[in-house]
Order: C-alpha cells, then sequence, then structure tokens
C-alpha cells in the first residue's frame, strides 16, 4: 500500500509485494516489459499506473504529472519522486522469484507444475542442458530465441509459436527452479569448479560436457544398470534429485574422510 498526491488531493495504492502474488495478467504485464527492454524503474512505474488504473493526462510544469484515476473524479499531481517511493514493494522485480513461477498457459497449452512436482526426470534433464545451451548462447539472439522457444515445447506441451514476452516468461521460471532446486538439494547443485577458458573447444566440448553430466546422473540413478534407466527417466523430478543429492553428499563425506 502506498499513497501519491498533493496535500489536498491524495490516492491510495494497492501493489504486490512478492512474485508469487501477481496474477497471470500481472506477470504477463512485467515480462512484456522486460522483453521491450525497459529499465526497472519505468517497468514498475507503468505497472503501478496500470494495475492501479491511473492515466496520464499531461506533463504540467516541471516533472510533474497530471494523472486521472478510475475511481476519482478529480485529476491529480504527482512527481517522479512520488511514484519511486510508492514503486518501492514492487523492488521484487529485481530478483528472481524464491519459488518458481510462470504464466499458466501460453496460447491454448497449460503449462507444467512450476516447481517440478511430478514432472518426469527426463523432462528436467532435457530443459537443463537446453538452459546450458543458452546460457553459452546469450548473445547470439538467433540462436538463444531458437533455444528458449524449444524449453517452452518441454514446459507448455503443445505450445505453438510464444511469442517474446512468453520466451522472457521461460526464462525466469526455469532460472528461478534452478536457484530454487540449488536450495532444495545443495550437495547436488554445489558451484562447480570453472574450467579454464584455454580448456574448453567452444560448443563442440559444452556438447559433451553436458551429455557427459547427464549420463553421469542417469549412472547414478541406475547403478549402471541399463535395463533401469527408462525407469529413472520416468522418475518424479524430486524423487530422482532427492537421491542425487543424498549420492552427491555420501561422496562429499567420503572425500573428507580420505582426506584425514
Amino acid at each position: 500500500m502506498g499513497v501519491i498526491g498533493s496535500d489536498k488531493k491524495v490516492l491510495s495504492l494497492s501493489l504486490p509485494t512478492a512474485w508469487e502474488s501477481l496474477t497471470d495478467k500481472q506477470l504477463r504485464m512485467v515480462y512484456h516489459c522486460f522483453a521491450r527492454g525497459l529499465t526497472s524503474p519505468e517497468t514498475k512505474a507503468l505497472c503501478l499506473l496500470k494495475w492501479n488504473r491511473l492515466t496520464v493526462i499531461a506533463r504540467t510544469g516541471s516533472h510533474k504529472y497530471m494523472v486521472r484515476a478510475k475511481s476519482h473524479k478529480d485529476p491529480l499531481i504527482i512527481t517522479p519522486k512520488q511514484i519511486q517511493a510508492a514503486t518501492v514493494s514492487l523492488n521484487f522485480i529485481d530478483s528472481l522469484p524464491q519459488r518458481p513461477v510462470r504464466l499458466g498457459r501460453i496460447g491454448g497449452a497449460e503449462a507444467l507444475q512450476a516447481d517440478f512436482e511430478g514432472v518426469p526426470f527426463r523432462t528436467w534433464l532435457f530443459c537443463e542442458n537446453l538452459f546450458q545451451g543458452y546460457l553459452q548462447n546469450a548473445e547470439n539472439k538467433e540462436v538463444a530465441t531458437s533455444i528458449l522457444m524449444q524449453m517452452a515445447g518441454l514446459l507448455y506441451p503443445g505450445c505453438k509459436n510464444p511469442d517474446d514476452t512468453e520466451l522472457v516468461n521461460v526464462f525466469y521460471w526455469f532460472a528461478a527452479l534452478k536457484q530454487y532446486f540449488s536450495e532444495m538439494f545443495p550437495h547436488f547443485f554445489m558451484p562447480a569448479e570453472e574450467v579454464p577458458e584455454e580448456n574448453l573447444l567452444g560448443q563442440q566440448s559444452l556438447y559433451h560436457r553436458l551429455r557427459e553430466a547427464t549420463n553421469a546422473q542417469i549412472r547414478a540413478l541406475t547403478g549402471g544398470d541399463i535395463t533401469k534407466e527408462n525407469q529413472i527417466m520416468n522418475m518424479d523430478t524430486h524423487r530422482a534429485l532427492t537421491e542425487l543429492d543424498a549420492k552427491a553428499r555420501e561422496a562429499e563425506e567420503y572425500r573428507k574422510m580420505a582426506k584425514k
């Protein structure tokens, strides 16, 4: 909550305070602003105006704006400083969501569970590999967009031609999911040691590293029994990561004991 206006005319405002409290419509607007390349202050100001049904009528004087509210008969004057103060509650959009959030649908395609509860482990592996590829190619817009579209097809089965806003949603969803999992499964998602740049062999190296990481996870879960691979790939993602986290913790404890 907050207020804007002059001493004589004030308007009470209502704004969300966390990613989780955004409706699908509000979430889409935030991602639309991001897709357009708007700055954080610009995004917050537009959200404040839109979500409180305010319309800018004119600019009056130096750094002042006349706005009209649907709920008020007379317009009121506000300043950028007042807008900045009123949008403090929206500062959460400057960081990733603490829990994964996403648009419920893209077109007629329904999203998977936001936290991947009940989602097959194979879907996690495919999306994780694609996401790593995206991070490696983020500066190549054509390649990066193609990767996010592939991810959209996995996260929203059956979706077709997602727009830029929906692709931003895909990125934020999966980035938040990885952050969420790193807190749930801290042993498995420990930061990897950085590989010296001179040891990397471009995209081929990336492909081999991802393939080796995927194979290592599958081997860890199957115990080397290839007959169990299909069962593992269909396992619930949370269950699979719980097992991998336990194995990583055991390996970490073994290494510590071996050093003594």
